[in-house]
Protein backbone atom coordinates (compact mmCIF):
# COMPACT_ATOMS: atom_id res chain seq x y z
CA UNK A 1 0.00 0.00 0.00
CA UNK A 2 1.48 3.42 -0.93
CA UNK A 3 0.54 6.10 2.01
CA UNK A 4 1.62 9.67 1.82
CA UNK A 5 0.47 10.64 5.19
CA UNK A 6 -2.95 11.33 6.30
CA UNK A 7 -5.63 13.86 5.49
CA UNK A 8 -6.55 16.64 7.69
CA UNK A 9 -10.01 17.53 7.56
CA UNK A 10 -10.84 20.95 6.75
CA UNK A 11 -14.99 22.15 6.42
CA UNK A 12 -16.92 25.36 5.54
CA UNK A 13 -17.42 26.40 8.94
CA UNK A 14 -15.96 28.43 12.24
CA UNK A 15 -16.51 27.55 15.58
CA UNK A 16 -18.67 30.63 16.35
CA UNK A 17 -20.98 29.27 13.13
CA UNK A 18 -21.75 26.63 15.41
CA UNK A 19 -21.98 27.63 18.75
CA UNK A 20 -24.11 30.82 18.11
CA UNK A 21 -26.49 28.10 16.66
CA UNK A 22 -29.24 27.03 18.51
CA UNK A 23 -29.13 23.39 19.51
CA UNK A 24 -31.49 21.90 16.97
CA UNK A 25 -29.29 23.81 14.22
CA UNK A 26 -26.20 22.64 16.37
CA UNK A 27 -26.91 18.97 15.79
CA UNK A 28 -27.85 19.41 11.93
CA UNK A 29 -24.22 20.78 11.47
CA UNK A 30 -22.97 18.35 13.15
CA UNK A 31 -24.26 15.50 10.75
CA UNK A 32 -23.76 17.13 8.15
CA UNK A 33 -19.76 17.32 9.03
CA UNK A 34 -20.03 13.86 10.16
CA UNK A 35 -21.76 12.42 6.70
CA UNK A 36 -19.35 14.81 4.75
CA UNK A 37 -15.83 13.68 6.29
CA UNK A 38 -16.58 9.87 6.12
CA UNK A 39 -14.54 8.70 3.32
CA UNK A 40 -11.58 10.77 5.12
CA UNK A 41 -11.69 9.17 7.89
CA UNK A 42 -11.84 5.29 6.41
CA UNK A 43 -8.91 6.54 4.58
CA UNK A 44 -7.13 7.69 7.48
CA UNK A 45 -8.43 4.59 9.56
CA UNK A 46 -6.96 1.79 6.90
CA UNK A 47 -3.88 3.64 6.15
CA UNK A 48 -3.00 3.67 10.57
CA UNK A 49 -4.23 -0.02 10.85
CA UNK A 50 -1.83 -0.79 7.76
CA UNK A 51 1.16 1.35 9.17
CA UNK A 52 0.81 0.19 12.69
CA UNK A 53 1.00 -3.69 11.33
CA UNK A 54 3.73 -2.31 9.47
CA UNK A 55 5.88 -0.92 12.92
CA UNK A 56 4.76 -4.85 14.26
CA UNK A 57 6.17 -6.61 11.23
CA UNK A 58 3.83 -7.34 8.70
CA UNK A 59 5.52 -6.12 5.96
CA UNK A 60 4.78 -5.55 2.51
CA UNK A 61 7.74 -8.41 1.83
CA UNK A 62 5.56 -11.18 2.85
CA UNK A 63 2.42 -9.88 -0.17
CA UNK A 64 5.25 -8.67 -2.72
CA UNK A 65 7.67 -10.93 -2.83
CA UNK A 66 7.66 -13.07 -5.76
CA UNK A 67 9.99 -16.14 -7.34
CA UNK A 68 9.73 -16.87 -10.77
CA UNK A 69 12.25 -19.44 -10.81
CA UNK A 70 12.42 -22.26 -8.06
CA UNK A 71 9.75 -20.66 -6.40
CA UNK A 72 9.52 -23.60 -3.77
CA UNK A 73 12.70 -21.55 -2.11
CA UNK A 74 11.03 -18.34 -1.72
CA UNK A 75 12.07 -16.98 1.76
CA UNK A 76 10.67 -13.85 2.94
CA UNK A 77 11.94 -12.22 6.35
CA UNK A 78 11.65 -9.02 7.80
CA UNK A 79 14.57 -6.87 9.64
CA UNK A 80 12.59 -5.01 11.41
CA UNK A 81 14.13 -1.35 11.57
CA UNK A 82 11.09 0.36 11.36
CA UNK A 83 10.65 -1.03 15.27
CA UNK A 84 13.98 0.07 16.31
CA UNK A 85 14.14 3.89 14.53
CA UNK A 86 10.47 4.89 16.15
CA UNK A 87 11.55 3.36 19.55
CA UNK A 88 14.96 5.18 19.41
CA UNK A 89 13.59 8.24 18.28
CA UNK A 90 10.28 7.90 20.76
CA UNK A 91 13.02 7.26 23.87
CA UNK A 92 15.24 10.26 22.34
CA UNK A 93 13.06 13.08 23.08
CA UNK A 94 10.65 11.91 25.55
CA UNK A 95 12.69 9.21 27.34
CA UNK A 96 12.62 11.95 30.40
CA UNK A 97 9.43 13.22 31.26
CA UNK A 98 8.46 17.10 29.93
CA UNK A 99 8.94 19.40 32.92
CA UNK A 100 6.61 22.29 32.48
CA UNK A 101 8.51 25.56 33.99
CA UNK A 102 7.92 29.26 34.46
CA UNK A 103 8.41 31.55 32.35
CA UNK A 104 8.50 34.69 34.23
CA UNK A 105 8.43 35.25 38.28
CA UNK A 106 4.56 34.63 38.47
CA UNK A 107 3.66 30.83 39.44
CA UNK A 108 6.63 28.90 40.91
CA UNK A 109 4.24 27.21 43.51
CA UNK A 110 1.20 26.60 40.65
CA UNK A 111 3.49 25.07 38.55
CA UNK A 112 5.23 22.64 40.98
CA UNK A 113 1.57 21.65 41.84
CA UNK A 114 0.83 20.91 37.93
CA UNK A 115 3.85 18.99 37.43
CA UNK A 116 2.78 17.04 40.53
CA UNK A 117 -0.58 16.87 38.80
CA UNK A 118 0.68 15.43 35.75
CA UNK A 119 2.47 12.60 37.68
CA UNK A 120 -0.70 11.37 39.42
CA UNK A 121 -1.81 10.98 35.76
CA UNK A 122 1.41 9.28 34.58
CA UNK A 123 1.76 11.97 31.69
CA UNK A 124 5.48 10.78 30.54
CA UNK A 125 4.10 7.13 29.63
CA UNK A 126 0.93 8.57 27.83
CA UNK A 127 3.03 11.07 25.89
CA UNK A 128 5.56 8.16 24.47
CA UNK A 129 1.71 6.39 23.26
CA UNK A 130 1.30 9.53 21.74
CA UNK A 131 4.89 9.86 20.24
CA UNK A 132 4.61 6.26 19.23
CA UNK A 133 1.25 7.01 16.94
CA UNK A 134 3.04 10.49 15.83
CA UNK A 135 6.24 8.64 14.62
CA UNK A 136 4.10 5.54 13.31
CA UNK A 137 0.91 6.79 11.81
CA UNK A 138 1.72 10.90 11.49
CA UNK A 139 -0.72 11.80 13.99
CA UNK A 140 -1.64 11.26 17.92
CA UNK A 141 -4.39 12.25 19.98
CA UNK A 142 -4.85 12.78 23.45
CA UNK A 143 -8.78 13.23 25.22
CA UNK A 144 -8.44 15.31 28.47
CA UNK A 145 -11.55 15.83 30.30
CA UNK A 146 -12.36 17.22 34.40
CA UNK A 147 -12.97 14.67 37.40
CA UNK A 148 -13.23 15.24 41.19
CA UNK A 149 -10.23 15.08 42.70
CA UNK A 150 -10.01 11.88 44.76
CA UNK A 151 -7.69 10.81 48.12
CA UNK A 152 -5.94 8.65 45.90
CA UNK A 153 -5.96 11.12 42.85
CA UNK A 154 -5.73 14.44 43.72
CA UNK A 155 -5.55 15.86 40.08
CA UNK A 156 -8.73 17.52 38.46
CA UNK A 157 -8.22 16.16 35.46
CA UNK A 158 -7.75 13.11 33.35
CA UNK A 159 -5.32 12.33 30.40
CA UNK A 160 -6.10 9.59 27.95
CA UNK A 161 -5.01 8.09 24.69
CA UNK A 162 -6.95 7.69 21.87
CA UNK A 163 -6.60 5.48 18.96
CA UNK A 164 -5.66 7.00 16.28
CA UNK A 165 -7.21 5.20 13.77
CA UNK A 166 -10.91 6.14 14.73
CA UNK A 167 -10.15 9.40 16.20
CA UNK A 168 -10.73 12.78 14.05
CA UNK A 169 -10.03 16.50 14.49
CA UNK A 170 -11.83 18.70 12.36
CA UNK A 171 -10.41 22.07 11.46
CA UNK A 172 -12.14 25.26 9.91
CA UNK A 173 -11.20 26.01 6.19
CA UNK A 174 -10.90 29.83 7.15
CA UNK A 175 -8.49 31.44 7.92
CA UNK A 176 -5.91 30.31 10.76
CA UNK A 177 -7.44 27.01 10.70
CA UNK A 178 -8.99 26.57 13.90
CA UNK A 179 -10.22 23.89 15.34
CA UNK A 180 -14.00 23.38 15.56
CA UNK A 181 -14.70 19.78 16.97
CA UNK A 182 -13.29 16.69 17.10
CA UNK A 183 -15.06 13.26 17.31
CA UNK A 184 -14.64 9.24 18.53
CA UNK A 185 -15.87 6.38 16.04
CA UNK A 186 -17.15 3.43 18.13
CA UNK A 187 -17.89 0.00 16.62
CA UNK A 188 -20.95 -1.15 18.62
CA UNK A 189 -23.34 -3.64 18.43
CA UNK A 190 -26.90 -5.10 19.82
CA UNK A 191 -29.29 -8.22 20.10
CA UNK A 192 -31.90 -8.07 17.64
CA UNK A 193 -34.71 -10.62 16.84
CA UNK A 194 -35.88 -12.15 13.52
CA UNK A 195 -38.42 -14.49 12.50
CA UNK A 196 -37.50 -17.83 11.32
CA UNK A 197 -38.91 -18.62 8.07
CA UNK A 198 -39.10 -22.41 9.23
CA UNK A 199 -40.09 -22.25 12.48
CA UNK A 200 -42.39 -19.13 12.88
CA UNK A 201 -40.33 -18.44 15.84
CA UNK A 202 -37.99 -15.53 16.72
CA UNK A 203 -34.54 -15.12 16.71
CA UNK A 204 -32.04 -13.58 18.63
CA UNK A 205 -28.93 -12.32 16.21
CA UNK A 206 -26.37 -9.58 16.71
CA UNK A 207 -26.63 -6.07 14.37
CA UNK A 208 -23.51 -3.76 14.11
CA UNK A 209 -23.32 -0.09 13.79
CA UNK A 210 -21.53 3.15 13.85
CA UNK A 211 -21.39 5.83 16.65
CA UNK A 212 -19.75 8.59 17.32
CA UNK A 213 -19.31 11.14 19.83
CA UNK A 214 -18.86 14.74 18.86
CA UNK A 215 -16.95 17.24 20.73
CA UNK A 216 -17.47 20.92 20.79
CA UNK A 217 -15.93 23.29 22.90
CA UNK A 218 -19.52 23.13 25.37
CA UNK A 219 -21.00 19.48 24.57
CA UNK A 220 -20.48 16.30 23.41
CA UNK A 221 -23.33 15.23 21.17
CA UNK A 222 -23.35 11.41 20.35
CA UNK A 223 -24.46 10.50 16.89
CA UNK A 224 -25.30 6.72 15.61
CA UNK A 225 -26.53 4.84 12.33
CA UNK A 226 -28.63 2.61 14.36
CA UNK A 227 -31.31 3.50 12.38
CA UNK A 228 -30.11 3.16 9.15
CA UNK A 229 -29.61 7.19 8.94
CA UNK A 230 -27.08 9.63 11.19
CA UNK A 231 -29.49 10.81 13.79
CA UNK A 232 -28.57 12.69 17.22
CA UNK A 233 -29.19 10.53 19.95
CA UNK A 234 -28.17 11.96 23.08
CA UNK A 235 -25.75 14.98 24.42
CA UNK A 236 -23.89 15.78 27.66
CA UNK A 237 -22.15 18.91 28.74
CA UNK A 238 -18.49 19.39 28.39
CA UNK A 239 -17.53 21.34 31.83
CA UNK A 240 -13.67 22.66 30.99
CA UNK A 241 -15.24 24.86 28.31
CA UNK A 242 -12.59 23.25 25.84
CA UNK A 243 -11.81 21.37 23.24
CA UNK A 244 -11.69 17.66 24.47
CA UNK A 245 -9.26 16.38 21.72
CA UNK A 246 -6.03 17.32 20.59
CA UNK A 247 -3.96 16.00 18.07
CA UNK A 248 -0.13 16.04 18.03
CA UNK A 249 2.08 15.98 14.92
CA UNK A 250 5.09 16.52 13.68
CA UNK A 251 4.92 17.98 9.93
CA UNK A 252 1.89 19.69 8.62
CA UNK A 253 1.76 16.62 6.19
CA UNK A 254 1.24 13.95 9.05
CA UNK A 255 3.65 12.08 7.17
CA UNK A 256 5.40 9.52 9.41
CA UNK A 257 9.03 8.29 10.23
CA UNK A 258 7.46 5.10 8.87
CA UNK A 259 6.57 6.38 5.75
CA UNK A 260 9.46 8.31 5.08
CA UNK A 261 11.84 5.49 4.95
CA UNK A 262 9.45 2.34 4.01
CA UNK A 263 10.65 1.90 0.63
CA UNK A 264 13.99 1.72 2.27
CA UNK A 265 12.94 -0.39 4.78
CA UNK A 266 11.35 -3.28 1.56
CA UNK A 267 14.53 -2.91 0.08
CA UNK A 268 16.60 -4.26 2.97
CA UNK A 269 14.23 -6.89 3.87
CA UNK A 270 14.45 -7.74 -0.06
CA UNK A 271 18.08 -8.02 0.21
CA UNK A 272 17.58 -9.80 3.19
CA UNK A 273 15.27 -12.19 1.77
CA UNK A 274 17.31 -12.81 -1.78
CA UNK A 275 20.62 -13.26 0.41
CA UNK A 276 19.11 -16.87 2.31
CA UNK A 277 17.31 -17.83 -0.75
CA UNK A 278 21.04 -17.51 -2.43
CA UNK A 279 22.68 -19.35 0.67
CA UNK A 280 19.60 -22.30 0.81
CA UNK A 281 19.69 -22.41 -3.58
CA UNK A 282 23.28 -23.39 -2.69
CA UNK A 283 23.01 -25.80 -0.31
CA UNK A 284 20.05 -27.78 -2.55
CA UNK A 285 21.80 -27.03 -5.55
CA UNK A 286 20.51 -28.19 -8.85
CA UNK A 287 22.28 -32.17 -9.94
CA UNK A 288 23.61 -31.79 -13.78
CA UNK A 289 23.67 -34.78 -15.57
CA UNK A 290 25.69 -35.71 -18.56
CA UNK A 291 25.32 -38.42 -20.64
CA UNK A 292 23.87 -40.24 -17.85
CA UNK A 293 20.13 -41.68 -17.72
CA UNK A 294 18.35 -41.97 -14.74
CA UNK A 295 14.65 -42.39 -13.52
CA UNK A 296 12.85 -40.03 -11.05
CA UNK A 297 13.15 -43.32 -8.33
CA UNK A 298 16.84 -43.62 -9.11
CA UNK A 299 17.38 -39.86 -8.77
CA UNK A 300 15.88 -39.99 -4.92
CA UNK A 301 18.11 -43.17 -4.00
CA UNK A 302 21.02 -41.21 -4.85
CA UNK A 303 19.76 -38.39 -2.96
CA UNK A 304 19.21 -40.95 0.20
CA UNK A 305 22.71 -42.61 -0.19
CA UNK A 306 25.04 -39.97 -0.87
CA UNK A 307 26.22 -42.09 -3.61
CA UNK A 308 25.85 -42.77 -6.99
CA UNK A 309 27.45 -45.24 -9.82
CA UNK A 310 27.74 -44.35 -13.30
CA UNK A 311 29.27 -45.90 -16.58
CA UNK A 312 31.89 -43.68 -18.44
CA UNK A 313 33.58 -44.72 -21.76
CA UNK A 314 36.64 -42.74 -23.63
CA UNK A 315 34.12 -42.20 -26.66
CA UNK A 316 31.12 -41.37 -24.54
CA UNK A 317 32.29 -39.21 -21.45
CA UNK A 318 29.61 -39.36 -18.67
CA UNK A 319 29.48 -37.26 -15.51
CA UNK A 320 27.28 -35.83 -12.31
CA UNK A 321 27.76 -32.14 -11.07
CA UNK A 322 26.34 -30.04 -9.03
CA UNK A 323 24.90 -26.56 -10.50
CA UNK A 324 26.51 -24.22 -7.80
CA UNK A 325 26.17 -20.15 -8.29
CA UNK A 326 26.18 -17.66 -5.20
CA UNK A 327 25.91 -13.74 -5.03
CA UNK A 328 29.26 -11.97 -4.45
CA UNK A 329 28.91 -11.49 -0.24
CA UNK A 330 31.29 -8.67 -0.85
CA UNK A 331 28.75 -6.50 -3.12
CA UNK A 332 25.69 -7.06 -1.35
CA UNK A 333 27.14 -6.33 2.01
CA UNK A 334 28.30 -2.73 0.10
CA UNK A 335 24.50 -2.55 -1.08
CA UNK A 336 23.09 -3.33 2.38
CA UNK A 337 25.22 -1.02 4.31
CA UNK A 338 24.53 2.08 1.75
CA UNK A 339 20.40 1.27 2.16
CA UNK A 340 21.07 1.28 6.22
CA UNK A 341 23.47 3.99 5.91
CA UNK A 342 21.05 6.46 3.84
CA UNK A 343 18.06 4.98 6.42
CA UNK A 344 19.77 6.77 9.20
CA UNK A 345 20.68 10.23 7.54
CA UNK A 346 17.20 10.37 5.94
CA UNK A 347 15.73 10.04 9.34
CA UNK A 348 18.50 11.68 11.17
CA UNK A 349 19.42 8.69 13.65
CA UNK A 350 22.92 7.91 14.72
CA UNK A 351 24.58 5.39 13.36
CA UNK A 352 25.59 2.50 16.68
CA UNK A 353 28.25 1.39 14.97
CA UNK A 354 31.70 2.84 13.33
CA UNK A 355 29.49 1.76 9.60
CA UNK A 356 29.52 5.80 9.20
CA UNK A 357 31.95 8.33 8.41
CA UNK A 358 34.70 8.03 11.38
CA UNK A 359 36.56 5.25 12.64
CA UNK A 360 36.48 3.49 15.95
CA UNK A 361 40.16 6.28 16.46
CA UNK A 362 38.37 9.11 16.45
CA UNK A 363 36.66 10.52 20.40
CA UNK A 364 35.09 13.31 21.30
CA UNK A 365 32.89 16.14 19.41
CA UNK A 366 34.52 14.08 15.89
CA UNK A 367 32.64 11.02 16.82
CA UNK A 368 29.34 12.67 17.76
CA UNK A 369 29.59 14.33 14.80
CA UNK A 370 30.37 11.73 12.21
CA UNK A 371 27.74 9.16 14.13
CA UNK A 372 24.91 11.44 13.77
CA UNK A 373 23.85 12.48 17.41
CA UNK A 374 24.86 16.27 16.94
CA UNK A 375 22.37 15.96 13.57
CA UNK A 376 19.91 13.74 15.97
CA UNK A 377 19.93 16.69 18.43
CA UNK A 378 19.22 19.30 15.70
CA UNK A 379 16.15 17.19 14.11
CA UNK A 380 14.94 16.31 17.48
CA UNK A 381 15.04 19.88 18.35
CA UNK A 382 12.18 20.86 15.45
CA UNK A 383 10.16 17.43 17.00
CA UNK A 384 10.32 19.42 20.34
CA UNK A 385 8.81 22.45 19.01
CA UNK A 386 5.89 20.64 17.29
CA UNK A 387 5.32 18.41 20.33
CA UNK A 388 5.86 21.47 22.38
CA UNK A 389 3.40 23.38 20.31
CA UNK A 390 0.68 21.04 20.06
CA UNK A 391 1.13 19.84 24.28
CA UNK A 392 0.60 23.89 25.14
CA UNK A 393 -2.93 23.06 23.61
CA UNK A 394 -3.55 20.36 25.18
CA UNK A 395 -2.49 22.39 28.59
CA UNK A 396 -5.44 25.04 27.72
CA UNK A 397 -7.70 22.46 28.92
CA UNK A 398 -6.13 21.07 31.87
CA UNK A 399 -6.00 24.40 33.22
CA UNK A 400 -9.16 25.06 32.81
CA UNK A 401 -9.98 22.18 34.91
CA UNK A 402 -8.20 23.06 37.92
CA UNK A 403 -9.60 26.06 37.74
CA UNK A 404 -12.83 24.47 37.90
CA UNK A 405 -11.58 22.26 41.23
CA UNK A 406 -12.63 24.30 44.61
CA UNK A 407 -9.95 22.46 46.81
CA UNK A 408 -6.72 23.14 43.94
CA UNK A 409 -4.21 25.83 44.90
CA UNK A 410 -4.09 26.61 40.83
CA UNK A 411 -6.17 29.29 39.61
CA UNK A 412 -3.87 32.69 38.32
CA UNK A 413 -1.86 30.29 36.39
CA UNK A 414 -2.02 31.19 32.90
CA UNK A 415 -0.56 29.12 29.81
CA UNK A 416 1.46 32.26 28.84
CA UNK A 417 3.45 31.83 32.06
CA UNK A 418 4.60 27.90 31.36
CA UNK A 419 6.93 26.59 28.93
CA UNK A 420 7.55 22.66 28.55
CA UNK A 421 10.91 21.72 28.80
CA UNK A 422 12.56 18.38 27.34
CA UNK A 423 14.83 16.92 28.78
CA UNK A 424 17.30 15.06 26.49
CA UNK A 425 21.66 14.22 27.68
CA UNK A 426 23.07 17.45 27.88
CA UNK A 427 26.45 15.86 29.36
CA UNK A 428 28.00 15.66 26.55
CA UNK A 429 31.09 18.21 25.72
CA UNK A 430 30.65 19.41 29.41
CA UNK A 431 34.03 20.60 29.99
CA UNK A 432 33.88 23.40 27.45
CA UNK A 433 30.26 24.16 28.45
CA UNK A 434 31.05 24.50 32.24
CA UNK A 435 34.34 26.54 30.97
CA UNK A 436 32.17 28.82 28.54
CA UNK A 437 29.57 29.59 31.64
CA UNK A 438 32.91 30.42 33.95
CA UNK A 439 33.71 32.82 30.88
CA UNK A 440 30.22 34.63 30.79
CA UNK A 441 29.98 34.79 34.67
CA UNK A 442 33.60 36.65 34.20
CA UNK A 443 32.34 38.79 31.59
CA UNK A 444 29.44 40.15 33.99
CA UNK A 445 26.53 38.51 31.54
CA UNK A 446 23.90 38.11 34.01
CA UNK A 447 23.36 34.32 35.41
CA UNK A 448 19.93 33.66 33.60
CA UNK A 449 20.95 34.71 30.07
CA UNK A 450 24.57 32.85 30.36
CA UNK A 451 22.62 29.52 31.97
CA UNK A 452 20.27 29.61 29.04
CA UNK A 453 23.33 29.86 26.31
CA UNK A 454 25.35 27.20 26.82
CA UNK A 455 22.57 24.08 26.67
CA UNK A 456 23.51 22.85 30.07
CA UNK A 457 20.32 22.72 32.16
CA UNK A 458 17.04 21.66 30.90
CA UNK A 459 15.49 24.60 33.40
CA UNK A 460 17.74 27.73 33.32
CA UNK A 461 15.57 29.82 35.56
CA UNK A 462 15.05 27.53 38.63
CA UNK A 463 19.15 27.05 38.40
CA UNK A 464 19.28 30.60 38.53
CA UNK A 465 17.07 31.01 41.46
CA UNK A 466 18.89 28.31 43.54
CA UNK A 467 22.29 30.49 42.43
CA UNK A 468 20.65 33.60 44.07
CA UNK A 469 19.72 31.62 47.33
CA UNK A 470 23.32 29.72 47.87
CA UNK A 471 25.31 33.09 46.86
CA UNK A 472 22.86 36.24 46.43
CA UNK A 473 22.39 38.62 43.80
CA UNK A 474 25.34 38.54 40.96
CA UNK A 475 27.91 40.97 41.33
CA UNK A 476 30.55 42.71 38.94
CA UNK A 477 33.47 41.06 38.23
CA UNK A 478 35.04 43.40 35.86
CA UNK A 479 34.37 46.74 37.63
CA UNK A 480 36.22 45.14 40.86
CA UNK A 481 38.69 43.27 38.96
CA UNK A 482 42.64 45.37 39.04
CA UNK A 483 44.97 45.29 36.37
CA UNK A 484 46.91 41.99 36.38
CA UNK A 485 44.52 40.64 38.71
CA UNK A 486 43.33 36.92 38.53
CA UNK A 487 39.49 36.58 38.25
CA UNK A 488 37.73 35.75 41.35
CA UNK A 489 35.25 33.43 42.15
CA UNK A 490 31.93 35.27 40.73
CA UNK A 491 30.14 33.63 42.82
CA UNK A 492 31.42 34.47 46.56
CA UNK A 493 34.00 37.02 46.05
CA UNK A 494 34.89 37.92 49.73
CA UNK A 495 36.05 34.49 50.64
CA UNK A 496 40.06 34.02 49.82
CA UNK A 497 39.69 30.42 50.56
CA UNK A 498 37.02 29.87 48.54
CA UNK A 499 38.80 32.09 45.84
CA UNK A 500 42.16 30.01 46.16
CA UNK A 501 40.31 26.60 45.22
CA UNK A 502 38.08 28.58 42.95
CA UNK A 503 41.66 29.53 41.00
CA UNK A 504 42.97 26.18 40.98
CA UNK A 505 40.29 24.48 39.69
CA UNK A 506 39.69 27.03 36.93
CA UNK A 507 43.36 26.38 35.96
CA UNK A 508 43.35 22.24 36.02
CA UNK A 509 40.53 22.87 34.07
CA UNK A 510 41.31 24.84 31.36
CA UNK A 511 44.79 22.60 31.52
CA UNK A 512 42.62 19.62 30.72
CA UNK A 513 40.25 21.13 27.95
CA UNK A 514 43.37 22.75 26.50
CA UNK A 515 45.30 19.05 26.30
CA UNK A 516 41.64 17.37 24.87
CA UNK A 517 41.63 20.17 21.90
CA UNK A 518 45.22 19.79 20.94
CA UNK A 519 44.67 15.63 20.90
CA UNK A 520 41.26 16.16 18.53
CA UNK A 521 43.42 18.29 16.13
CA UNK A 522 46.52 15.92 15.93
CA UNK A 523 43.60 13.13 15.60
CA UNK A 524 41.82 14.71 12.77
Amino acid sequence: MQTFGRKTIYVNYTEEDILTKPIAKQDEIIIDIIESTRGVHELNCTETKYLKDYLRGIQDIYTQKQKLTRPEINNKTVENWAWSMVDFKKCYLLGKPIQYVQLNDSGEEEIALLNKYVRFENKKAKDMFCYDDVLTCGRGFVFKNYQKPTEDDEAPFEILNCQAENTEVVYSSKLGNKQIGSYVVSDMKYIATKINPETGESEPYEEYYNEWTFYLRNRAVIVNDKAGVLQVVGSKPVMMKEHAITEYYTNKYRLSLIEIGKDLFNDINYLESMDKDDMESFVNAIMVFTNVEVTANEIEQIKALGAVCINSTENKKASIELLQQRLNATDTQTYYTRLLTSLHQILGIPMSSDNGSVTSGDTGQAKLTGQGYTMAGIRAEGDETMFGMCDMEMLKGVLKACKLAPATKIKNLKISDIEPKFFRDMSDNILTKTQALLNLYSADIPRKFANSIIGLFGDSNAVTKEQEKLFGEQTSQLGAKKEGEETENPFNPNDKADNKNFKNATQEQTNKIKNINERDEQQQ
